[in-house]
């Protein structure tokens, strides 16, 4: 049977421990911070953001991986005999799913997915490809496979503020909500590839997280039980623990819990929040 790859642009964030024991590759992706080009989970995190941010009150800026570099890390797959599926970043907010197509092309065997996603959106989809993997099903099957559940996918943060989304320029939606955001937690997530505000959420952070938490419960009641992710940027433990009870009290087996990287907290802002699901 063909040993089959299955890689990830960085922007999963999934942890290393994580993504080493189900078999997935992570290609980083790139933050430019004072002209410095600077590899996503491994020269910066989500932390070195929000420092950086507070140190120079200027937001960094992401840089897609360039089609010689996908051909490089894909042909170090190929040349081993391996079919390689990658899970890439959004295209409608990089040029990064562009580039690996462009790098594919020149491989037999190489399939690049567009998830239309983020964070958990692309963990989610991982594991599933890694699932179907290891029952020996095609290269083809899989991708095949993998797209149906690209529109099942549901991705969402509840925010502190909408700021790095402003400055950013990522959101389409983010003037809707006004200059003064005082007790209003916007929730935004991904709709047909774009950011989005979802909803808002009244109160203050922790009760505004916990009523977040129980929203998507209750719109997504059957929803696939497998795996669910929770992404954060600097919440404690007791909220995270709390959320993965809830999670696990309405059934879901498998609940990865991981703080989000330098790509996602570059529009999230520190404090974010957010459950990852298929439903």
């Amino acid at each position: 049977m063909k040993k089959i790859i299955i890689s990830v642009d960085s922007a999963a964030d999934l942890p290393k421990n994580f993504a080493g024991e189900n078999g997935i590759e992570i290609m980083p992706m790139y933050v430019i911070a004072d002209r410095k080009e600077l590899r996503d989970g491994i020269d910066i995190n989500g932390k070195g953001v929000f420092e950086y941010v507070e140190k120079t009150g200027k937001i960094p800026k992401t840089s897609a991986v360039s089609p010689n570099e996908y051909a490089e890390y894909f042909s170090a797959f190929t040349s081993d005999g391996a079919d390689v599926i990658h899970l890439s970043f959004c295209s409608l907010l990089s040029s990064t799913h562009r580039n690996a197509v462009i790098a594919a092309n020149q491989f037999n065997g190489v399939h690049v997915i567009d998830t239309k996603n983020l964070g958990g959106g692309i963990g989610l989809l991982a594991l599933k490809s890694c699932a179907m993997r290891d029952k020996g099903l095609s290269a083809d099957d899989i991708c095949a496979e993998t797209e149906k559940l690209i529109p099942k996918t549901r991705v969402s943060y509840l925010l502190e503020s909408v700021e790095f989304l402003r400055l950013g320029g990522r959101c389409s939606a983010v003037s809707a909500l006004g200059a003064n955001l005082f007790s209003i937690r916007p929730c935004a997530g991904m709709v047909d590839g774009r950011i989005e505000i979802l909803e808002k959420f009244k109160g203050k952070s922790d009760a505004a997280r916990v009523k977040y938490t129980e929203s998507i419960l209750e719109k997504f009641p059957s929803a696939d039980k497998s795996a669910a992710f929770i992404y954060h940027s600097g919440i404690s433990k007791t909220e995270l623990d709390f959320a993965a009870e809830k999670l696990r009290n309405a059934g879901f087996e498998k609940i990865i819990t991981a703080e989000n990287g330098s790509i996602i907290s570059i529009h999230s802002a520190p404090r974010a929040f957010g459950i990852h699901i298929i439903a």
